[in-house]
């Protein structure tokens, strides 16, 4: 380490430790033997480490190198859009995602993804080593640990699903490598079950050691179960879903979307959020960018907008209040005039609004400063809902599915058998968390096809195809950066 140490984002913050015995004359260097002392104090060491993990935090949401690449909400549509449930026309950015035609050693998406994520997991160590070189059994410290762990876990999380197949029937095939310590180099492929094995110890770690903060940009207790629940979903462990997606629900209360909705990040349905304003926006490179076609500006408003696909929004009850989250000017003009009403985009009229273009995020504001979402409470009550499902629980499966449905549907009626029940929380996971980066996982482990082929599909039709997800193009191969300079790496096919 160097002689002074930066610590601006933590000594911003100075005057808000409570207790905290910093120097007020400190700005924005301190000195190596301060820091020492400050992270060898267990009543400033976790804010100093809270402080210090902030960075972090912002690769999940930075702008990477071209405008696809911003974070985990570019991973989100990259990976729905490789789907069936989301319908694009006017191809642009994601194009060669939905065409499945974006996996190549070469090629940025496999490049951006591997760097971002081991970004995340080569600060995560270093930042491990730095403020828990000792063992601790001092609960804040434990937390504060425990959060960095989450963050860890949760980039291995995306990163073993992007480059190899899903968990079940894959536990021996050839993950990603696992690095643990700063000073790891030059590793071989870890196994799925190896990966897997920890990410469950970091997010369970957290879970157990985390608190629910109650702040949605934070990564504490219901955001390491809700993860959890998600890798134990992979796994078919499905005691441990239940076990996990219930503690993940204490971080957050569902919220009906309705058109237009708010996504602030202060939204109670939010577990975890990323505050955007006008420092840390991304612009054009970004999720609303590429999703809200209201915006004054961007690559949606300029014509790349995403659809529904009709398959699926035919399947949604008539009396489901989710499907005013599509435009659909036969049932619901109104809904759409409401919409072009508060439009920010001047030249956009109601006949530019498509049929099955989204309703459902729009940014609010003329800018491109909406907050982000990263995951909200009706994941863990889903995945719940399945878990019980999958336990043969079925009639504590019917009266939870029936509490969440009937929000949506009054008209709900919870089938009665276990086949039926799969099959419609399957289908509730699909428009509920439409667009929120649970769709590509989720079809992977639940091993259906992907059909676009349907009649009247409103896939563009050089996307229309029908393809098995254990197929390799749902696997990225690994970039050829890192196979040129690693030599115990081994390619995908």
């Amino acid at each position: 380490m160097k002689k002074y140490i930066k610590l601006a984002a933590a000594l911003a913050l100075t005057c808000g430790f409570a207790g905290c015995n910093l120097d007020p004359e400190v700005t924005e260097y301190t000195t190596q033997e301060r820091h020492d002392e400050l992270i060898g104090d267990p009543a400033t060491q976790p804010k100093v480490a809270k402080a210090a993990i902030a960075k972090i935090y912002a690769v999940y949401q930075e702008y990477y190198s071209s405008h696809d690449d911003f974070g985990l909400k570019a991973f989100q549509i990259a990976t729905d859009m490789m789907c069936e449930d989301i319908a694009y026309h006017q191809f642009n950015w994601f194009q060669f995602d939905y065409l499945l035609d974006n996996r190549m050693e070469n090629y940025r998406r496999t490049r951006s993804t591997w760097g971002q994520f081991y970004d995340i997991i080569a600060k995560v160590n270093l930042h491990l080593e730095t403020y828990f070189a000792k063992e601790s059994n001092d609960p804040e410290v434990l937390a504060s640990k425990g959060e960095a762990l989450a963050l860890r876990g949760i980039a291995y999380f995306h990163l073993v699903n992007f480059y190899q197949h899903t968990y079940k029937g894959h536990e021996d095939a050839l993950g990603v490598p696992l690095a643990l310590k700063s000073t790891d180099a030059n590793l071989p492929r870890a196994a799925v079950k190896d990966v897997y094995a920890q990410i469950v110890q970091d997010l369970a770690f957290a879970a157990e050691h985390c608190s629910v903060t109650g702040t949605h940009t934070d990564v504490d207790r219901s955001v390491a179960a809700a993860y959890l629940a998600k890798a134990y979903a992979h796994m078919e462990d499905w005691a441990n879903v239940e076990k996990y997606a219930k503690i993940a629900q204490e971080g957050g209360v569902d919220v009906v979307s309705e058109p237009g909705r708010s996504w602030d990040m202060g939204q109670g349905d939010m577990l975890w959020a990323y505050d955007i304003n006008a420092q840390n926006s991304t612009l054009w490179a970004s999720y609303w960018s590429h999703m809200d076609q209201f915006l004054a500006r961007g690559y949606a408003p300029g014509g790349a907008k995403k659809l529904i696909h009709n398959a699926l929004y035919n399947k949604i009850p008539a009396t489901d209040s989710r499907r005013k989250l599509w435009v659909n000017l036969t049932d619901y003009p109104d809904v759409a005039k409401q919409m072009l009403a508060v439009s920010h985009n001047p030249e956009m009229t109601l006949e530019d609004m498509e049929n099955y273009d989204q309703l459902k995020f729009v940014a609010g504001d003329a800018g491109m400063e909406q907050d982000y979402c990263f995951i909200r409470v009706q994941d863990p009550i889903l995945l719940e809902i399945e878990a019980l499902i999958e336990q043969n629980k079925l009639g504590e499966a019917q009266t939870k599915l029936t509490e969440f449905a009937k929000k949506r549907n009054p008209a709900f009626v919870a089938p009665d058998t276990q086949d039926a029940l799969r099959e419609e929380v399957r289908f509730q996971r699909r428009i509920e968390l439409w667009a929120e980066g649970t769709n590509w996982f989720d079809m992977k482990r639940w091993k259906l096809d992907i059909n676009r082929n349907v009649p009247d599909t409103n896939h563009d039709p050089s996307a229309v195809f029908t393809i098995a997800t254990d197929n390799d193009k749902f696997i990225h191969r690994l970039p050829i950066k890192e196979i040129n300079a690693n030599p115990n790496l081994k390619q995908n096919p």
